[in-house]
Parts: C-alpha cells; structure tokens; sequence
C-alpha cells in the first residue's frame, strides 16, 4: 500500500469513531412517552420485587405462627395432663383408705353397704380421668412399676423375684405409672445356701 492510501485509512477510523457516537446519542433520544414508559416499567418491577419480598416475609411469619400455635397446644396438653396426674393422684390416697376400711369389716350393713357404693362410684370417677389400678400379684419385679417393701423366702424356684404379696396397689394414667405397687418380693434359695439367678 501507498502512503495515500494509509492516510485514507487513517483518515477513516476518526470518522467511523464520530459515526459511533452520533448513533449511540440517537440510540439515547427517545421520546417523553417512551421515557415515561420505561420509568413506570422499572418502578413495576421494583414493587413487584417488593411485593415477592413482602409475601416471603408473610408466608415466614405465617408458618412461624402456626408452628407457635402446635408448640402452645402440646405445652397446654402436657400442662393438663400434668395436672390430671396430680389431681388423681392425690384422690387415690382416699380409695386406698376406702379399700382398707372394707377390708377390715366384716358383715353387710347398710353402713358398709353404702361405704362400698361410695368406693365404686370413687373408683368409677377415677376410671373416667384415665386411672387404671393393676394388681401386681405374680408379676416378674419391675422396680418401674414396682416398690419392693422388703423380700420373703419362697419354696419355689419359679416364684423368685416374682411378687408373692401386694402392699398397696400400683396405678396408671395412660401408660404412665403414677403410683408404684408396694410389693413383697419372693426370694428362692438352693438347698445348698446359694440363690437360684
């Protein structure tokens, strides 16, 4: 190439430069509506973001209250039945007394015939708070159920560490033991002195 022809080319790129610019400023002139336009597009989009951010934070707050409500309801139910538990227990002392008394008398007076009416309406009444009593007699000791009072000898190899006699009866609301049975524990020894396992 000649030195025209560099100049030429030289010469050229300015004015390509200056083309680029005068399409750029045209492509930036745009018309008040389109201008208008394009500010109400950006502030949609801007509430529409504020709008996701608000929900999110409703749904948040909404699954945060509902799990609140469950945790008050369990606490609220525990409470009660912690309740229950001390209520009915503290009645049970007064059926083990009407029990006792029953025991020890003898004949059908109408005195006692009532004390027996009173105890199975107590015990009918207990029954519907969830009280359950369970007669330990035979049962393998469980210190979970059972109180052992002391140990007796026994002359069988299959009543050792069975109950062999029940003090006091054992109570349950639900499946929770809420009075353990106070029981005598049978203990069976080998004839030659050492206790069967």
């Amino acid at each position: 190439m000649t030195a025209t022809g560099r100049q030429s080319d030289d010469n050229a790129a300015p004015q390509d430069t200056q083309q680029s610019e005068a399409e750029v400023v045209e492509a930036v002139v745009i018309s008040p509506q389109a201008a208008r336009i394009l500010e109400l597009e950006t502030d949609l989009e801007l509430l529409g973001q504020k709008l996701r951010t608000y929900s999110e934070t409703v749904d948040q707050m909404r699954r945060e209250f509902d799990a609140s409500k469950i945790r008050i309801r369990r606490e609220h139910e525990r409470s009660l039945e912690g309740d229950k538990v001390k209520a009915v227990t503290g009645l049970l002392s007064v059926l083990d007394d009407l029990d006792q008394a029953l025991s020890i008398v003898e004949g059908d007076s109408p005195f006692v015939h009532g004390v027996r009416m009173i105890q199975k309406d107590f015990t009918t009444a207990l029954s519907t708070l969830g009280l359950e009593r369970f007669d330990a007699m035979g049962e393998t000791f469980d210190p979970e159920r059972h109180e052992a009072l002391t140990v007796m000898p026994v002359p069988h190899a299959a009543q050792h560490n069975k109950v062999v006699h029940v003090m006091k009866q054992g109570a349950l609301v639900g499946d929770k033991v809420v009075r353990a049975a106070t029981v005598v524990v049978g203990k069976h020894t080998a004839p030659e002195g050492g206790v069967v396992n």
